[in-house]
């Protein structure tokens, strides 16, 4: 008859069977070992602590916890996969719990305890405690390790703090501790989030040079970056290099390239990247698709990108993608009814998917439908944005109802949203067709003020208008007066002294109308150059009198 298993070849079984993930047949291991005449220690509750730990089975850890006790006594590697479970799946405050609890028992935490505290903190943004527990961490016999440096630096890049990150990485190396492929990923990935290609390409140089194994994670980022700061060149040198080194883009870079291509307006190349993709076997997944339907949907081939969306692989990205498209088609009855489908799927609209609907309501002049989405998206809590804002405007502005369309406006500024040229170009053009010249003049002033007033808007806003008070005039003298030009022009803050010249062709003016034409001119500081080119010489010429000198001097030339 042979021998029974004792409880080190149990506990063997138990460690055999989390290492290879079959975490229930540890379970039934502990239940033989307490059906048998052997009792569990401590090391078997370690080795499936452990298992639960990888598996994120943080229920399992609670009520296996409840049966150690009965038996024995955690210790520091107990307490650190405890530390190490919670924090992996979010709960950190149990899990510092946990730490506070062990120092309390007199067990002074290990590395695992301290770095996945670090990390947790770190990666839900809460770095002014991660780093505290980075200098309790210093204070103790436990000296932090790459990962710990790892998990601080990428926390770091995450919220733009690359100078804090980089003083890290600066501190490892002092310490004699090499940085890993995830500290140089981190600080790329920061440096091409805040638009620093050419630093976040110096850290990926470094990585080659050091001989360091790039995976496919690292050339992921760079490409990432590359594609979204818009340098398409060097993504197909990565790509190139990459390939190289013996790498195949996997489903994400994929993702990545045919956006890059999407993105340069090369519609062909990302179909191209697209059918690479599914030709390597990959799965199209809602990000896939997504990006597929913007790119589509952006160059216009909205049909297109209707026959790629896929309700079960649908997102935000994906509706929202969809529902522009659709508007920009023009066809509002789909629009609302995507836009149900979108709310019956789970899915939020958002204030993209809103101001995308309200703007085409307003272009197709339903005002009473757009103020209705109007105000849904403020019962759902949405912000109105300056986009939402200049649709609204424009769709009043359209039926020349002037009064709402600046009641409208005054809202928006007593909201702090800070206007555009477009929305005051809107208000100007309503007003124009309303031949309202001092609101115009008003609002002149106020763009004046914002300084959004430039020359092109000068010159170019309403010629038509002015254009059309000239014929009038024609029509009714055989030759219209230069002086009347001016001030009509002068009426609307816009003059252009080459159309003037072309429209009376008179070999040369009086006196007072090129005082005018400077008068008007010098009203607009941007156009000073302008007068002085234009208007400023030929005066001279005429021999302007010592009143027209000092007028000339007085507006700062």
């Amino acid at each position: 008859m042979g021998s029974l298993p004792d409880i080190v070849t149990y506990n063997s079984l138990i460690d055999g069977y989390c290492k290879y993930g079959q975490v229930e047949e540890a379970c039934l291991t502990i239940k033989r070992i307490r059906n048998a005449e052997c009792r569990v220690d401590l090391v078997s509750f370690n080795a499936l602590f452990n298992g639960f730990c990888k598996r994120k089975m943080k229920e399992e850890v609670f009520i296996y916890m409840g049966l150690m006790w009965k038996c024995c006594l955690p210790n520091v590697i107990t307490y650190g996969t405890w530390i190490d479970t919670l924090c992996k799946v979010g709960d950190l405050d149990t899990g510092y719990k946990f730490f506070k609890e062990m120092r309390k028992d007199g067990i002074v935490p290990n590395l695992i305890a301290f770095t996945c505290l670090i990390d947790g903190y770190s990666k839900i943004g809460n770095l002014d405690f991660a780093y505290q527990l980075y200098k309790d961490m210093c204070k103790s016999m436990h000296l932090p390790n790459v990962y710990t440096y790892a998990a601080l630096i990428n926390g770091f890049c995450k919220r733009g703090m690359l100078e804090r990150a980089e003083w890290f990485f600066l501190k490892m190396l002092e310490v004699g501790i090499m940085p890993n492929s995830t500290v140089y990923t981190s600080i790329i990935d920061g440096h091409f989030k805040k638009g620093n290609i050419d630093v976040a390409m110096k850290y990926f140089s470094e990585m080659r040079k050091e001989s360091f194994r790039l995976d496919i994670v690292a050339y992921g980022v760079v490409i990432s970056g590359l594609v979204n700061n818009g340098r398409l060149d060097k993504v197909l040198e990565v790509m190139e290099d990459m390939v190289r080194n013996g790498l195949a883009p996997d489903k994400v870079v994929l993702t990545t390239l045919m956006h890059a291509h999407f993105k340069a307006g090369n519609t062909k190349a990302a179909y191209g990247v697209y059918r690479e993709l599914l030709n390597r076997g990959f799965e199209p997944d809602a990000v896939t698709i997504s990006s597929l339907i913007d790119g589509l949907c952006k160059d216009g081939r909205y049909h297109d990108a209707k026959g790629y969306f896929c309700k079960e692989k649908a997102n935000e990205v994906s509706y929202t993608a969809l529902i522009d498209g659709i508007c920009k088609e023009g066809n509002l009855d789909e629009v609302e009814r995507v836009v149900m489908e979108m709310s019956e799927s789970g899915f939020v609209p958002d204030k993209f998917v809103y101001t995308s609907w309200i703007a085409e309501l307003c272009r197709q002049g339903k005002i009473v439908e757009a103020f209705k989405v109007k105000n849904k998206m403020v019962e759902e809590g949405i912000d109105l944005d300056l986009l939402t804002y200049s649709s609204l405007i424009f769709g009043l502005a359209n039926k020349g109802l002037m009064i709402e369309a600046k009641q409208l406006f005054d809202d928006m500024l007593k909201r702090g949203i800070i206007p555009d040229s477009m929305v005051f170009d809107i208000l100007i053009r309503g007003y124009l067709k309303q031949d309202n010249p001092v609101a115009i003049s008003h609002l002149h002033e106020e763009m004046r003020r914002r300084g959004l007033l430039t020359i092109d808007k000068i010159t170019i806003s309403f010629r038509n208008q002015t254009e059309e008070f000239v014929s009038k005039q024609e029509s009714y003298v055989q030759r219209p007066c230069p002086s009347n030009y001016i001030k009509r022009k002068q009426k609307y803050m816009e003059f252009d002294f080459h159309i003037f010249r072309d429209k009376f062709r008179i070999p040369g003016y009086r006196r007072h109308v090129y005082c005018l034409l400077f008068s008007c001119y010098c009203q607009a500081p941007e156009c000073l150059f302008v007068a002085l080119k234009a208007i400023y010489t030929p005066l001279l010429a005429i021999k302007p009198c010592n009143n027209e000198m000092s007028c000339i001097e007085s507006n700062g030339v």
